[in-house]
Parts: structure tokens; sequence; C-alpha cells
């Protein structure tokens, strides 16, 4: 889910409620949290049935070796990975022959990252032999293990013939063994030369029952002859204080090495344009009422109806329990996605060594449906089954495609090895969740009554937010113990909870469950509003997009997110520079920045309403670039776990006040008449900025280096405070008439 989607339900006019509606709203204010918390146990409880992870490369929580080959080392090939999922056809490699023995077993791919070795600590390695030659001449069984072409440590064995034999072999760290580069692979290598069997040796009744043919035979870790083929590394998390790199200057807590590109602009370069920005915001400051900095976007009106306290029903149109439960639980449905693949997802991939750029294709495709999502609104006015409802087909459709498209990841043998293929499938996945956003919100209009927008709204956003929570700091805390696949398996359950909400629901009295289910007497689909004429809509469309304040809402939308091409980029600063372990980053990112998000909303609303929403823009779009100014600056300060999340949260406050403060001045620029569309595409555009901004990664990530990119960022923000303050947020009511604040329509 987008985080540009924060208000889906956008009031017409705002009431407040009287004691007695008050008493219903408290009385039922928790219906969606307890909701949530149902969801978070269910999440808990089904961590037992992820996936083990079938990772193969070294880590902290990934730290034995298993060895695989072909049945035929002479002309078959012998390596090493750290999953135990493996299979061979027959669980060993042999030679034919038992001299000049020389082969090697390399890492199946070499290391994706930096690999730190406990320096005070050993590699274990356990290895099984059948070997069946002379006893008296030639070379015994020497086994070497190399960094690449280096030889780290190397051993002589004398082995008994004719019988399958354990060999245990262990490796003291040496100082050029603590530390590997990232590309580097350790490698085992094999040598043995004796003739075969005497004459006189087969006299040997065993070796003549044997065969006592020449061979030589290294089992592997799937053996069934009880032989333990395995290897322990004493490996160590990038942030241990063992974790050294001898290559780093001395003086330096951390690597200077980037996973970034290397090329820097000076922060002088930069200076006179933040100056400049600073010194504009000073002189509209002072012209506050010529630039409207100072105008309410949104305005209450007085109360003009109370809240009926009328007896519930069991539907969605007569039950406002029925509504929250049903609204709350498809809006965790969509907070989900949007957690698991910006949190969780990239900071796996960052972990496993990913690059920026193919990060940002995953968050480009998962952003596209939510950018062309206004497509959806004909799609499901025009084909509806009224018999089950207006919209909750069509919610049942998009929440059942979801469950479908993560099913389908589950096929895939390793989501990492093919990006472009899981990618798109999270492509599939997002064009269905952003179906069940045009739906749920369309349900929401057609159901909830005037007096519950605000409320049930508030609950919504609450309710999403949950979803991130859960698909962020939830899975991404418990990806190390599950794997990938497993967080993807994880969702499964709880999107099929989500789908019984509105699965046992029904939208009006008379209306059915099931498709099979008997008919209702009740002809409620014949009553059909009568529809506007597409070409009337269309004119109006253009009329709206004809002023320029609601031109430059345009450009103030597609200008909001470029700055977003650092997302994936801080999961890499994180993670690969900083060493905080994928849970720290996903606990943060999914947990503490969401919170502060929230925070951030509601201290943007308020300030908005008491100052001016464009005020409140300008300011919050300012202190965001001067603190992505700071941050880029501040290297020295990286190290400090207090001074990254510190200064990530500020941003993150400031850049959530510039958001709800812009939602309200694109609902103030829309004309009420097309409220939906034009409101929609405004958030279209939001979206397709956030793409453009995934897009600027690889171009810039492969060239600079982080301050640099902080710098860059920054200055991308100020773009903000140029257009908002050239909208006039009052020239749709003065000359567009009937204007009212808009509802957004599917």
């Amino acid at each position: 889910m987008n985080p540009h989607e924060s208000t889906e339900i956008i009031h017409s006019t705002k009431r407040r409620d009287s004691l007695g509606g008050n008493r219903i709203h408290l009385k039922n204010r928790t219906i969606c949290v307890g909701f949530c918390v149902l969801l978070l146990a269910t999440l808990s409880v089904s961590v037992a049935s992820g996936q083990v992870s079938t990772d193969q490369q070294p880590s902290p929580e990934n730290n034995t070796m298993y060895l695989w080959g072909d049945a035929s080392l002479a002309s078959g090939s012998c390596f090493t990975d750290f999953s135990s999922d493996g299979a061979t056809e027959v669980g060993f490699g042999e030679y034919d022959d038992t001299e000049n023995i020389d082969f090697s077993c390399s890492l199946s791919g070499p290391l994706s990252q930096e690999l730190f070795l406990d320096s005070e600590g050993s590699i274990s390695l356990s290895l099984g032999f059948l070997i069946q030659s002379t006893e008296n001449s030639g070379d015994d069984l020497v086994l070497s293990f190399s960094k690449d072409s280096e030889l780290l440590a190397q051993e002589e064995f004398m082995l008994p013939t004719f019988s399958d034999e354990q060999v245990n072999w262990n490796i003291p760290i040496t100082d050029n063994m603590s530390y590997w580069e990232e590309g580097t692979s350790p490698v085992l290598h094999v040598q043995f030369n004796k003739p075969g069997p005497t004459t006189l040796e087969c006299l040997d009744p065993n070796k003549f029952i044997a065969g006592c043919d020449p061979k030589f035979r290294m089992y592997y870790s799937d053996n069934t002859d009880g032989l333990n083929v395995e290897g322990f590394f004493p490996i160590l998390n990038s942030s241990d204080p063992g974790a050294i790199n001898p290559n780093q200057p001395v003086g330096e807590d951390k690597p200077i090495t980037l996973s970034v590109g290397e090329g820097a602009i000076s922060v002088l370069l930069f200076s006179p344009w933040f100056i400049g920005i600073i010194l504009f915001v000073g002189f509209i400051t002072m012209r506050s009422d010529r630039f409207q900095l100072g105008v309410v976007l949104e305005e209450e009106s007085e109360e003009t109806e109370t809240v009926e306290q009328l007896p519930e029903g069991k539907t969605l149109e007569d039950s406002y329990r029925a509504r929250v439960l049903t609204l709350c639980a498809l809006y965790v449905a969509q907070g989900i996605p949007w957690g698991f693949i910006t949190v969780t997802f990239v900071t796996f991939l960052a972990g496993e060594g990913v690059g920026a750029g193919e990060l940002a294709l995953l968050l480009t495709l998962g952003t596209l449906p939510w950018s062309l999502k206004f497509l959806w609104g004909p799609v499901i006015d025009r084909f509806q089954y009224p018999k089950m409802g207006r919209r909750r087909p069509w919610v049942l459709v998009a929440q059942l495609g979801m469950i479908i498209s993560l099913s389908a990841m589950l096929l895939i043998p390793d989501p990492t090895s093919d990006l472009t293929l899981i990618a798109s499938m999270f492509l599939i996945y997002n064009i269905f969740t952003s179906l069940q956003d045009v739906s749920t919100d369309a349900l929401a209009v057609d159901v909830l009554k005037p007096h519950e927008l605000e409320k049930v709204n508030s609950y919504m956003f609450t309710a999403k937010a949950v979803g991130g929570i859960i698909g962020g700091a939830g899975l991404g805390t418990i990806i190390g113990f599950v794997g990938i696949k497993g967080a993807i398996f994880l969702q499964i359950p709880i999107l099929v909870i989500i789908m019984l909400v509105p699965l046992f629901m029904t939208e009006r009295p008379g209306e059915k469950r099931f498709p099979w289910s008997e008919d209702s007497d009740l002809p409620f689909w014949e009553d059909v509003e009568e529809k506007r004429d597409i070409k009337d809509i269309f004119s109006d469309v253009k009329t709206a997009f004809s002023l320029r304040s609601a031109q430059l809402g345009i450009g103030l939308s597609l200008v909001m997110s470029l700055s977003f091409f650092m997302i994936p980029v801080l999961p890499l600063l994180f993670v690969r520079e900083l060493g905080w372990s994928e849970e720290q980053f996903n606990a943060t990112k999914g947990g503490l920045i969401l919170v502060v998000t929230m925070i951030g909303y509601m201290i943007g609303g308020q300030l908005g309403k008491r100052f001016g929403g464009k005020m409140i823009i300008i300011y919050s779009a300012l202190g965001a670039a001067i603190l992505n100014m700071i941050w880029g600056v501040s290297e020295p300060l990286w190290a400090s776990e207090l001074f990254m999340m510190s200064i990530w949260c500020l941003h993150t406050i400031a850049w959530a006040m510039v958001a709800i403060n812009t939602y309200s001045l694109m609902m103030k620029v829309t004309w009420g008449k097309v409220g939906g569309t034009q409101f929609t595409g405004y958030m279209a555009m939001m979206n397709l900025s956030a793409i453009i901004g995934y897009q600027l990664t690889d171009p810039f990530a492969t060239r600079f280096d982080y301050p640099t990119l902080f710098l860059l960022a920054g200055l991308l923000e100020t773009f903000v405070i140029l257009v908002a303050v050239m909208i006039d947020p009052d020239e749709t009511n003065r000359l567009l008439p009937d204007n009212q604040l808009p509802q957004p329509q599917p």
C-alpha cells in the first residue's frame, strides 16, 4: 500500500456528534483495534507454519556448510553451500582410480557480502571417504582450505582402505581467515595419489569380496551411510566488535567502501540553492497574506444533524459495527503488502546483496497499479452483481486474487534467484490489492452515513497502519526464523481471515451471501440510480482542470515523492554498511517509523488548522530538506544508532506533515461536482511521483556516495515549496459553482 493513499474517505462536511452519538462511537471505538489484535495474535500463532530459509549464502544464523556434487567426480562437479535442502543422485561422488586424484569443491556462488569470522574460533569440517588403494606406497589424503587461490590451511590424513572413514578437521581462525571480501569463495581442495590394490592385497577376503578394484569415493551431505558431512563456520554479525576489516584504515569505526557509487558533490555546491530557498521562504512569510499561507484548508461546519440511536441490524447498511469491522479489516489487508514489500522484502534483498537499482524495480512494479487504480472505477461501476451487493463481489474477487498471488509465490524455489519473476508477481499481487482498495472505497461511500465519515476514516487509517506494522515490523522481525518463504506464507492465513469478514456480511437486507444462495423476494437491485452521461463527466473534469491551481495541483503531486529514490538506499546503508541486523532495521522502519508517521499526520493536521495548510507544507518541506542536508554532512555520526534513529524520525515527522496538508490542499482545489475523479487523479499522480523517484535510484545510487544522495534528496524536497506557494486554495470556490469538498469515488 503506498503511503500516499492515507486519506481514502474524504468527508463532504464535518459535523460534531451529539452526546448520544458520542456514546455510540465510544462504545464501538474498540472494534477496529480488537480486530487488529486478533490478527497480531494469529501472526504469532502461525510462526510455526513458516518454512525454513533456503538461503545458500553464509550468515550468523546460517553458519553450517554442506557438500554436494555429481556421482562421477571425474566428469562432474563438487560444490558447497549453506543450505541443507540439497540432494544428490547416490549420496557420494567417485573416481574409478586412486592415482593423481586432485579436485576442488568451491562455494556454489561467490560471497554476496563481506564475511567476518570469530578470530578466537575455528572452522570444523566433517567429511567422509571410502578409498580402495594399496597401503604401501604413494601420497596419503591431503586436504586444503583456501580463499579462492590463497591457501589458508592444509593437513594430511592417513586413512585405512576398503572401509568408510569419518574425517574431522579443525581449522583455527588465523588473521588472514577472519575477514572475507565480497566476491570471494571458500574452497575445499582434495588430493590423493596411490596405486590401486596389489594382487597380494586382494587375497584378503574382505577386499576380495569388495571387488578389490581401485576406487576413491567422497560422501556428500545427504549420504545414507551414516557419515556426517558438513562444516561449521564461526560467523559474526558485521556489527559485532570482533568483526574487523583489516583493510580498514586505523581510527575509522566503519568501512569506507560503499555499496553505492563513489562520486561526491561538495555541500558547498548545494549551499547556494538551500540558502536561496531559505531566503525565499522568509520573503513569502513576510507577505503571507499575499501568498495565502494562513488559509485554513479544512474548516469545520456547524452541527446539522444528530445520530439517532436505532437498533442495529446485521447488514452493512443497518449496522455500524458491521461497517467498522468490514472496512477496518479490508484496510488492514491493504497495509500488509505495503509493509512487507517496502520494509521486509526490500531489507531482506539488501542483506542478500541485491543492488539499489534492482530494489527500485521491485518497488516500481509494486507501486505501478496504484498509479493506475482510477481505471478500476468504470469497471466496477459497469459490471455488477447486485444480488450479492454492488461492491461486495468485487471486494471478494480482489481478496481471492491476493491470496492466489501470494500462494503462487511459494512455488518459486528461491525468491532471490530471479528478482524479475518475483517483482512481476508482486505487480500482479498489487493489481488485485489496488482493485480491493477501489472497491473498498466505493463500498465505504455507499454504506457510511454522513456523520460517520470522520470517525470511521480515522479507524480505517489506524487499521491500515496496523497492517503496515504487521507486514513490516511483524514479518520483518521473524523473517530470520521462518525465511522469506515463511514470511510470504504467513500472510495467507491473515488474508483468509480478513476475507471471511466481507464473505459473511451483506451490504443491504435481502442480498444473498453466495451465488448459489436462494434469491430474495426484495427487488432492491432494480432500484438503480440514474447515471450521468459519460460526456458530461469528461466535460466537467476538463472544466475542473482548466483552473491554474488545479493544474499546479498536478505539478505538486508529481514532485511530492521524487526523494523516494532513497527508500531502496536506506536498507543498503543501515544493513550492509552500518551493520544493523535485518530484524533491527525492519523493526525500526516497519514499527517505530510507522508510529512516528502517524504522529506526524496528527501534528501536521492540527498545525494546518491552526496556522494554515500552505504554511505548514512550506515550512515542513524546508525542515525536511534541511534535515536531509544535515544527514548528508554528518557521516562521522552515522555509527551512533541514537543519532541515526533520531534524525530519521525527525525527517519522517516533517514529511508526514507535508503529506497530510498536501492532501487537504488537493481537496481544497478539487471541484465537488467531479470530486472523486479529480482527487483520485491527484492521488494517482502522487503514486506516479513515487515511481519516478524509484527510477532515479539506479542513476543516482550508482554514481554518488551516501552523503551526496542525502543532499540530492533534500534538494528535490524543496521543489514542493516552489510549487505549493503558487497554488490559490480558494480559486475553485470562487470560479466554479456548486463546489463542495469531494468524496472519493471509485
